[in-house]
């Protein structure tokens, strides 16, 4: 939320913000806050952070139901009993200060223009899962799970250290379906977490197999009827460049589009981690130059849609986090994907975030493997 957000939200309730330099002493150094409130279990924790810079230790407290729409919090000690007046319409929370015991205290108009300068986006464990009716499914073997079928993906893996084909920028794995020349293929590009940065030869590239998308390939676990090309580039990491930069995962993109037989309308992104911190970051700069669909998985894409704002909407992204990530707190996806899912101009094409209740950092595994959540369906249903 901006400074005039916060400022709007006191002068609803008849208070000054005359206050609001003394309470938020940096808005004048940042361009936005955010507030994030994790309720379960009868407790409440407020998280907060500034440009991406986490504040430190967040808030907790105890809740209590008190009506269907109405909640008693109050902190760890017992002190200052705050009812809060709950309305939601659709996947959005609105949370108004009720009756506050602390009244005579500063903190309350503060608490008020935090909880109610914008509404607050409710965010649980997607529901969704491809329909029967599907296009990919009348089709045959498209991208889902096949988890009975038969796969030689081990032996159709190869590594293609740098140097080793002609103008490929980095080092990768490469994974061509039994379909392969028979007709344009989409195009996966999986980009791996920082464990498995590397030089791109071909010693550091078999560290790739150790995650994610290439270590199904590799241990026969990639059903030989998903149609894909799957390229998996080696980032080499050299400071202050932690992750794949926007600008690597552009070249290889148009190098792969010129080497292999790939349909152009259906190019698609995967990431975990640093891999989907890049991801944003490709996106963001690129927004649907090439990709027609998306899946960061733990990432971090607030910087990204404070560069790009609602251009982000071009592009389906479905994101995927754990609420427990301590590597990468959950909010660095579902605030970059409930901004896009709030775009009008343009709407998004399609944006959801799946938050897997009380996982920690590594969700890849059961995203890349999952029969509920079948991404890869989901992919193919996007193209250019």
């Amino acid at each position: 939320m901006t400074r005039a957000d916060l400022a709007a939200a006191l002068a609803r309730r008849g208070l000054s913000d005359a206050h609001l330099d003394e309470w938020f002493p940096d808005f004048g150094k940042i361009h936005y806050r955010i507030f994030e409130i994790e309720i379960g279990e009868g407790r409440w924790v407020l998280h907060e952070n500034a440009d991406g810079v986490d504040f430190g230790t967040p808030f907790a407290g105890v809740l209590a139901l008190s009506t269907t729409n109405k909640i008693v919090a109050q902190d760890d000690q017992n002190r200052c009993p705050v009812t809060f007046d709950l309305s939601r319409t659709g996947d959005v929370l609105s949370v108004g200060v009720g009756d506050d015991a602390c009244a005579d205290l500063q903190d309350l108009p503060s608490q008020a223009a935090v909880y109610e300068s914008s509404p607050f986006r409710l965010v649980q464990a997607a529901d969704w899962s491809p329909p029967t009716s599907s296009p990919q499914a009348s089709q045959g073997p498209s991208g889902a799970s096949h988890s009975n079928e038969a796969s030689t993906s081990g032996a159709r893996q190869t590594l293609r250290p740098i140097g080793t084909v002609d103008g490929a920028p980095l080092g990768y794995v490469e994974y061509l379906p039994p379909s392969y020349g028979k007709q344009p293929s989409p195009l996966l590009v999986v980009l791996h977490g920082s464990g498995e940065s590397g030089a791109g030869d071909k010693r550091d590239l078999t560290g790739l197999a150790s995650a994610g998308i290439p270590n199904l390939i590799a241990n026969n676990r990639w059903p030989d009827g998903r149609p894909f090309i799957v390229l998996a580039p080696q980032h080499k990491e050299v400071p202050p460049s932690f992750c794949m930069e926007a600008n690597e995962i552009d070249a290889f993109l148009r190098f792969a589009l010129k080497h292999y037989d790939v349909d152009p309308s259906r190019v698609y992104l995967t990431g975990l981690s640093c891999g989907a911190i890049g991801l944003w970051n490709y996106v963001a700069a690129h927004r649907d130059e090439f990709v027609a669909a998306a899946v960061p998985i733990a990432g971090y894409g607030i910087g990204a849609v404070e560069l790009a704002g609602c251009e982000l909407a071009r592009v389906p992204i479905w994101a995927f986090h754990g609420s427990s990530d301590a590597n990468v707190f959950v909010r660095g996806d579902v605030y970059p994907v409930t901004t896009i899912q709030a775009c009008t101009n343009p709407q998004p094409v399609d944006a959801r975030v799946t938050v897997y209740r009380d996982e920690s950092h590594n969700v890849w595994d059961e995203t890349y493997t999952s029969t509920r959540y079948d991404i890869y369906d989901w992919l193919l249903g996007h193209h250019k």
